[in-house]
């Protein structure tokens, strides 16, 4: 409530209002066509839109002056026009862009908490466009799938669970607009598929630790970014109809979905708002058999809401208000049939589940924006109230049995309830030929995490933490170079009740094998200081080194922790955070029509965050320090006019060192270190009417370790197997407002096993992975 009363007395102070006119206009390419998603951008205070579906903009509420007018896109030259506002009048502008391969550097990332081009950044970022974002849902089955063509990004798990989805080996943070969806205090690898495509504007990843978002980010941060108002009209509809299903059997697998989006401006008010509902059909591998359904992402109602408002108050002051809700449960006709590991693969066959609906039950995020530039002097305000509310149902499983309770399984789900607040400053500078400017602030967070069984049995108690950090951001500007560094300031206070950990059985047995422990609660305080520098030199368009040291802190599944402690209090369990160092070097280049960007990094740190797995099943966290390594290469680049190619290589290796003796020489099991990655792809374009696009994704193998002396292997031991996949989109415009698709996931039908399916080395988790599927949809603009 404090949070409302700040925002209400700016709102309420407001003094200035001056005369006010705008700017409107259209652009388009060199065959007069209307072109989307232009970023359109007043250089002189960094504020702008994006075009329309049809290529227009407008900027209103602009007090009188001249301004600077900056027109960019990746694929298009960028050009700038100087425009004068006058009282209560609206200037045309329009434009022509033409295709270019020059502009890839020109790409604005806001998850660095403020406006930034790539060129800005010394380190790794990957953006996914909203046309990216588009295209490859047409052959994605879940969010996961929009992923994969990242470098350094392993590919998804074809189910409701992201284990084993690491970014550059280590886990990821998920955020939705700013909003943490990852549960780290108990890691249930379900942060990732927690929203709807059709939501998005872009997703923007940023690669190493980094504590810019606090805890959890060891391999770096994907942030999900949903859509603005940017319609021109007063109200403007999409509406999309799709069907889904596999082309081996097509018996029982047809799903569809169907969007409505509405969007549009009145006034100073902008508003988008969106409703999806997915049912998907059976899953099949390249036989046409059954895939398995635990954990599985077929025969599944998914439901998305989404809304967004903004609100120009004057030039200087914006409000947002932003609600996304999304939900996912898997309601099956099938169970599973155990294959064996290694020699017959886990199908799904017609029988009874015993559990509820698997799967995401609910996902709401709510976020309040405020925003006042120069605030004093020339400093620019920014607050963020957010909350989410989160729950996630895991598959039936005998290994719950309870005798003295009358249970023949059991359930488990995670409940997490985040409520956070974000109060952000940026103050510019300069001296001389020097300029940049200091971001600094303080986050607030409070998380609340449990992990309980369905039928009410407690696992993981009631995890209240409290965190508290300030930092600072310094980026400077001389010439060429670019430089930023920062300090990031962890305070984290954890509370924990009493409890007793969950008594566990073998199947028809009466005397326990573990739990019952009664554990004393108590608090944990964690306190860190994070840094992190990076320096990059812009001359040349050719070559753009840069090099950076950044670091995260995290806690490594204290749930996990603790729903096996045997110690008498919380005090005595061991649950150090750990604190990874990444140091990375790479390079950008533009070469006539070719972009390159490559890089080299090292992760380090001196506790372990692995999972083993023990001789009765269970896991534990090994803390030994570990060490991850490896490169990413893409290429770009225009073959013919219309015509595009692409290329990227990402490798990855991680150890540890068992003897903590500075020796790393045990390789990490593929639940962290994914196979060499290839991702290509060539694009056509036709006259704005018609594109395709064709990627090759290869997963290499990877056999690092020993089978067991009964020819088993252990969890995340075992052995990869290499793959090929080619998937297939394309779009037609029919008029102007009516477009068609058509996507191809696995186009030559490979029989293969997802690295999930591979590596977990578990009869019942020895899955095939989908054989070809198709998806048609249409697109109504109006």
């Amino acid at each position: 409530m404090k949070y409302l009363t700040f925002i209400l007395f700016f709102i309420s102070s407001i003094a200035i209002y001056g005369q006010e006119g705008g700017i409107q206009g259209k652009v388009v390419d060199n065959t007069n066509e209307g072109i989307p998603y232009i970023s359109v951008v007043i250089k002189e205070n960094n504020k702008g839109v994006t075009t329309t579906n049809d290529g227009t903009y407008r900027l209103e509420n602009l007090q009188n002056g001249l301004y600077t007018l900056k027109f960019s896109a990746i694929g298009f030259t960028t050009i700038t026009k100087k425009v004068e506002v006058k009282n209560n009048t609206t200037t045309e502008i329009n434009v022509v862009l033409e295709e270019s391969m020059e502009q890839l550097n020109e790409v604005v990332i806001t998850s660095n908490r403020t406006r930034e081009t790539l060129d800005e950044v010394p380190s790794s970022v990957s953006v996914i466009t909203s046309k990216q974002v588009e295209n490859l849902a047409q052959t994605s089955n879940s969010v996961a799938d929009v992923l994969t063509e990242v470098p350094g990004m392993s590919l998804s798990s074809n189910q409701t669970s992201s284990t084993g989805q690491t970014l550059r080996g280590r886990r990821m943070l998920v955020l939705i607009d700013g909003i943490p969806q990852s549960t780290p205090l108990r890691s249930g690898g379900r942060d990732v598929n927690t929203i709807d495509p059709s939501t998005l504007e872009r997703v923007e990843v940023i690669k190493g630790a980094t504590a810019i978002y606090g805890n959890g980010a060891d391999g770096g941060i994907v942030n999900y970014i949903t859509k603005k108002p940017h319609a021109n009209k007063k109200l403007e509809s999409t509406t999309y109809v799709g069907a889904e299903g596999a082309l081996v059997d097509i018996n029982n697998t047809v799903g569809a979905k169907v969007t409505q989006t509405f969007s549009g401006q009145l006034n100073k008010l902008g508003y988008v708002a969106s409703g999806s509902f997915r049912q998907t059909g059976i899953y099949k591998d390249a036989n046409g058999e059954v895939i398995s359904p635990f954990y599985g992402l077929g025969e599944t109602s998914q439901y998305s809401l989404f809304g967004k408002l903004n609100y120009q108050i004057t030039e200087k002051q914006r409000v947002e208000l932003m609600y996304n809700y999304f939900s996912s449960n898997q309601d099956t006709d099938y169970v599973p049939q155990v294959g064996v590991y290694g020699e017959t693969p886990t199908i799904g066959v017609l029988g009874e589940d015993l559990g509820q609906d698997q799967g995401n039950r609910y996902n709401h995020n709510a976020q309040l924006t405020y925003d006042y530039d120069d605030i004093f002097g020339k400093t620019d305000f920014r607050l963020n109230l957010y909350m989410q509310d989160f729950k996630t149902v895991y598959g039936y499983t005998d290994s719950f049995y309870d005798p003295n309770l009358g249970y023949d399984g059991g359930q488990s789900s995670i409940l997490s309830a985040k409520k956070g607040a974000r109060f952000n400053l940026k103050t510019p500078y300069t001296f001389g030929e020097v300029t940049g400017n200091i971001l600094y602030g303080v986050d607030v967070l409070n998380d609340k995490t449990e992990q309980e069984l369905v039928d009410g049995r407690d696992w993981v108690p009631q995890m209240d933490m409290t965190n508290f950090a300030p930092y600072a951001q310094l980026k400077t500007l001389y010439k060429n170079f670019v430089l930023k560094a920062g300090i990031r300031f962890e305070n984290i206070n954890i509370e924990i009740p009493d409890y007793t950990t969950l008594t566990r059985y073998n199947v028809g047995e009466t005397t326990p094998n573990s739990g019952g422990d009664a554990i004393t609660g108590g608090e944990l305080d964690y306190n860190a200081t994070t840094f992190n520098a990076g320096l990059r030199y812009n001359k040349w368009s050719i070559f753009k080194p840069f090099i950076s040291f950044s670091q995260s802190f995290s806690i490594a599944d204290l749930g996990r922790t603790l729903r096996s402690a045997t110690e008498n209090t919380v005090n005595e369990i061991n649950s150090e955070a750990v604190i990874a160092n990444n140091y990375e070097i790479g390079f950008n280049s533009h070469l006539g029509r070719t972009n390159l960007s490559g890089a080299y990094f090292i992760s380090t740190s001196d506790l372990g965050s692995t999972y083993s797995e023990t001789a009765s099943g269970a896991f534990e966290i090994l803390r030994q320090p570990e060490k991850v390594y490896g490169f990413e290469v893409s290429m770009d680049t225009e073959l013919a006019r219309n015509v595009n190619f692409g290329t990227s290589v990402s490798y990855t290796e991680g150890k540890i060192d068992s003897q903590d003796s500075g020796d790393y020489d045990t390789y990490m099991g593929g639940d962290r270190i994914p196979p060499v990655k290839i991702v290509s792809y060539v694009s056509y374009k036709w006259n704005n009417k018609f594109d395709a696009r064709l990627s090759y994704i290869y997963s290499g193998d990877r056999n690092r370790f020993e089978p067991n002396d009964n020819g088993s292997y252990t969890y995340g031991k075992g052995p990869v197997d290499s793959f090929n996949i080619l998937n297939l989109t394309t779009n037609y415009q029919l008029t102007p407002s009516t477009k068609v698709g058509l996507g191809i996931k696995n186009l030559l039908n490979e029989d293969y096993y997802n690295p999930i399916s591979q590596w977990n080395a578990r009869d019942s988790n020895y899955i095939k992975a989908n054989g070809t599927q198709f998806n048609v949809s249409l697109t109504v603009n109006l």
